[in-house]
């Protein structure tokens, strides 16, 4: 029996499906499969009652259940206690997406280093799939993301709001446009650089574009998640692109770029999340330094 046979166990319970937990645990499902057939096998009795419909678990399967989250749990406390052995009081652990590291991460670093300058960053950075399990994890207290995460060890506050606009090259024929809205039948005919599918933000397009532009084929001409690779490649005349408008400001005001609002659009929202417990006094600060910088936004 290993830890990985535990989660994908718990994982299934918890999601419902095999398909469910191999996408938060980022396994194929096959691998989910097999990590539980084999605990059972190990332990010599059925843990699931699966047909082609449902799933549900066991006798021994509910009992197992409740040990194997003590185990898991035990687990990342101990693990989280050794990284904090071995670590200064004063190291501050995040994980954060690649646009929030950008965009807003290191802002704070700056200001908070103006108050604690012995303090110390770890910082880890990757995509919104992979935040939930690298906190679950342990060795990290803090996570700065695109999504609401949730689990009952986390307290996840909503950070920022960013508004979705149209981003252009600063040609002549974009400047001709109306600034107040992004014409809709302009997508059937420009070039699209967009996002991979799994992206919030692109995500939150292809919802509008079902709502506001049904049955038009989309000219997309590459996809990547890069947000700074999108902006020279809109601003080098590949196409266009829909993108958080934060994050295209200094193209703007250095007249690379064009923004438009895009109609009926929900805010891109940004979430912080910490743990509720185990946080060294320097990391208390460090959570209420961005509680406090999230409380002067919202009287803004």
């Amino acid at each position: 029996m290993d830890f990985k046979q535990l989660e994908s166990f718990v994982a299934v319970v918890d999601e419902g499906s095999f398909s469910n937990a191999a996408e938060r645990l980022q396994l194929s499902q096959s691998m989910v499969t097999i990590h539980v057939r084999n605990l059972e096998t190990e332990l010599g009795t059925r843990l699931l009652n699966r047909t082609t419909r449902s799933m549900e678990l066991s006798a021994d399967g509910r009992t197992f259940y409740y040990y194997a989250k003590q185990m898991l749990k035990l687990n990342r406390d101990s693990l989280f206690a050794l990284t904090r052995a071995n670590q200064d009081d004063n190291t501050i652990n995040i994980v954060a997406t690649p646009y929030t590291s950008r965009y807003y991460l290191s802002k704070h670093i700056v200001e908070f280093r103006k108050r604690a300058p012995d303090a110390v960053f770890s910082i880890t950075v990757c995509y919104n799939s992979e935040i939930l399990n690298k906190m679950r994890a342990g060795g990290y207290e803090f996570a700065f993301c695109n999504m609401n995460v949730m689990d009952a060890e986390l307290t996840v506050k909503h950070y920022k709001s960013s508004r979705l606009v149209v981003i252009t090259p600063n040609e002549e024929r974009f400047r001709r446009l109306p600034k107040e809205m992004f014409p809709k039948t302009m997508f059937s005919q420009e070039p699209l650089i967009t996002r991979s599918s799994t992206s919030a933000l692109q995500q939150e397009f292809l919802r509008w574009v079902k709502q506001h532009l049904p049955g038009v084929k989309l000219k997309v001409v590459t996809a990547i998640d890069d947000t700074e690779t999108i902006k020279n490649l809109v601003s080098a005349g590949v196409g266009i692109s829909v993108i958080s408008e934060i994050a295209v400001e200094e193209f703007i005001a250095a007249g690379k770029l064009l923004a438009f609002p895009l109609e009926d659009t929900m805010p891109h929202h940004l979430y912080f999340a910490f743990k509720k417990k185990y946080l060294s006094p320097r990391q208390v600060e460090f959570r209420d330094f961005i509680l406090e910088s999230i409380a002067e936004s919202d009287d803004d």
